[in-house]
């Protein structure tokens, strides 16, 4: 060691600069290898002069395959009614050439009537005007419980339709399409996502599982002018419009890892595969670690397509509901013409799965001509707010899927690459701002040596920028974008950088990353917990105080758990409601010398002490344009009234 820091004073600091910057670009190289495939791709089109494979298909032709949109939505205050109508007339003037049945659905559509009143007359009102093979339905949970159980009512309504015998639905559409309630698609991206999707693969012939479409920053907000510029609000469009150009390039999933993600903003699935989410998330937890030890010994695994477990849609609820799909995606194979979701019989089988999926066959593909228009936060506290959801979602819905990746290999291997890509970010920023510096100029300067690494990570993303515009056919919108470059690295280490390590490590090593996407209620009706290292050891320590004291508490593996026992409170509590969690050691008990026991004083809370009904146990429907209702928040139990995310303000859904 001694005699390494004797080299790095003492010799010619370029003598090691050199190789650090060269391998330094051949690990860029690699890690962007897809940029380089997908510039040959462009080049070799051009030169033949293909315009590509897609083609619009003739209205009722059969040609496409029918399709579900459904749109969630808070709806808590105009800006949120001007945005879900927009998203609805984009849908159903997108031209899709078959059956195409569209439904709004409320989170919470008791507790604004007169919005949910007034989108119901809306729909009413503009039917006549839409197409003859499009079909639009208001649906819709009674209290607010989470973005999926709205999509879950709206799903619940498509059933209700099949079975009341509708002349127009007489059966499950077979496309789901998922877009956010205030995107606003490009022309023809509906057809373009189900032609992409049913398109066989070139070497196994199966049709694809899942289709990303492309997000976009609205042109029209990217570039308002100088004065607009020089703004925060300016700075931001422009900064995320620049992310997602280059983001979407990841999206053909060309790169040496499978992609493990995809955009909630737009993406479109097979029908069975979200119908089945439900009841194979109640399936993994009800798996053993006994049952995968007796797979490596030849007994078979546990088969979903067996499973009696009860379905339990609020565990698909939360910050990474869009990877829960994803993650799906990816465990599903091809069999008889049908997704199947049972683990691979042996050992070996999932290996060659995992080699299939590595090189051969992709669950994830990505339409770039798929557009979606929309909006992203403009103030800095609410980008902040949703880049630590986005950085710490990956992580936790690896929680929720950790049973399963005993088995499937080919997502439990990507999610740890992807585990390790946020590694990699840490260290390209180490060696942009202390590695490289200090090579270069020792410790003599800070200053020159921080602009060292910032002008190198500046240079970095000017290529990707330029690089990702060349392959943007709509180049000529996004040119404002190269005006932001001088800001990009500080954007990208203050808000993606620090929100990454901030939201991994409330959720890794603290107490949870809260960030109220969903209500607590949902969360523990779920069953998903948090790593949350912090949490576990307080309850640990409080838990073992009160045995010492009391000693009315068994020793067990609650201890070290997250979920609500009769002497503790869940982990989620108070996350949505603002409430203190109930203490494990009562100090008012404590200084009165009356210790409750755990079935009077310390009985779980109310709000999760009876299992509240499913969207499918309650059902409603109110003519054509009729309203699901969706089982309400136990009586007694506290809805907290979080702020409506506006058009331009609230939080944004990407992979």
């Amino acid at each position: 060691m001694d005699g390494i820091l004797w080299s790095l004073r003492t010799l010619d600091s370029f003598a090691f600069a050199w190789p650090i910057l060269l391998n330094l670009a051949i690990c860029l190289g690699i890690a962007q290898i897809d940029f380089i495939l997908l510039g040959f791709a462009t080049l070799a089109r051009s030169v033949l002069g293909s315009a590509g494979p897609f083609r619009p298909a003739k209205s009722g032709s059969g040609e496409r395959p029918t399709g579900l949109v459904v749109i969630p939505s808070l709806l808590r205050g105009d800006d949120d009614f001007e945005a879900i109508t927009t998203t609805v007339e984009s849908c159903a003037r997108n031209e899709y050439p078959e059956q195409l049945v569209v439904v709004a659905s409320v989170d919470g559509r008791t507790e604004h009537p007169h919005l949910y009143a007034k989108l119901l007359a809306w729909v009413e009102e503009r039917a006549a005007s839409w197409p003859a093979n499009v079909h639009v339905y208001v649906a819709g949970t009674e209290t607010r419980l989470g973005k999926m159980m709205a999509v879950e009512a709206g799903l619940d309504h498509m059933r209700e339709l099949v079975a009341s015998g509708h002349p127009a639905h007489a059966r499950f559409p077979e496309l789901y399409f998922s877009i956010d309630g205030d995107g606003t698609l490009g022309a023809h991206a509906l057809e373009r996502l189900a032609a992409r999707l049913t398109r066989p693969h070139p070497v196994t012939g199966n049709p694809r599982r899942v289709v990303s479409g492309k997000i976009c920053i609205r042109p029209d907000l990217v570039w308002r002018g100088w004065q607009k510029l020089f703004t925060v609000e300016g700075q931001i469009y422009a900064q995320v419009a620049r992310e997602f150009i280059v983001s979407n390039v990841a999206r053909h999933n060309w790169k040496l890892t499978p992609k493990i993600g995809i955009p909630g903003a737009l993406y479109c699935t097979w029908s069975d595969l979200i119908t089945q989410a439900p009841r194979y998330m109640g399936f993994m937890q009800s798996l053993r670690f006994s049952q995968w030890l007796g797979w490596w010994i030849g007994r078979p695994p546990p088969k979903f397509s067996e499973s009696t477990a009860k379905a339990l849609p609020e565990a698909l609820t939360g910050a990474s509901d869009d990877t829960c799909i994803a993650f799906l995606a990816s465990i599903g194979s091809w069999k008889d013409g049908r997704l199947d979701f049972d683990a691979p019989p042996t050992p070996l089988h999932a290996l060659v799965r995992l080699v299939r999926g590595y090189f051969f066959e992709r669950s994830h593909d990505y339409e770039p001509e798929a557009r979606v228009y929309t909006y992203t936060p403009v103030t800095l506290k609410g980008l902040w707010i949703q880049r630590v959801r986005w950085n710490s979602s990956r992580f936790e819905c690896a929680g929720r899927f950790w049973r399963a990746f005993w088995f499937h290999w080919e997502i439990g291997l990507p999610v740890g690459g992807h585990l390790w890509l946020v590694l990699q970010t840490v260290l390209e920023m180490t060696t942009y701002y202390v590695l490289l510096p200090y090579l270069c100029f020792g410790n003599t300067n800070a200053v020159l040596a921080y602009l060292v690494g910032y002008f190198a990570q500046t240079l970095a993303f000017a290529l990707y920028t330029v690089l990702a515009l060349g392959l943007e056919k709509e180049r000529k919108d996004y040119w404002a974008v190269l005006l932001v470059l001088p800001l990009a690295p500080l954007h990208s280490i203050v808000i993606n950088f620090f929100g990454c390590v901030y939201g991994v490590s409330r959720d890794l090593l603290f107490f949870g990353n809260a960030t109220k996407f969903a209500p607590e209620w949902t969360l523990m009706r779920g069953g998903c917990e948090r790593v949350a290292l912090g949490f576990r050891v307080r309850r640990f320590l409080a838990l073992a105080v009160r045995s010492v004291l009391v000693n009315d508490v068994p020793f067990g593996s609650f201890w070290f758990g997250w979920t609500e026992t009769p002497w503790t409170p869940s982990g989620f509590e108070g996350w949505t409601t603002g409430k203190a969690p109930r203490a494990i050691v009562p100090l008012r008990a404590l200084l009165a010398r009356r210790w409750p026991t755990p079935s009077a004083g310390l009985a779980p809370v109310v709000a999760t002490s009876e299992p509240a009904p499913r969207t499918s146990d309650v059902r409603e429907i109110a003519g054509q344009h009729g309203a699901v209702a969706t089982a309400p928040v136990p009586p007694n139990a506290t809805v907290h009234e979080l702020p409506p995310p506006s058009r331009r303000t609230g939080e944004k859904r990407a992979a």
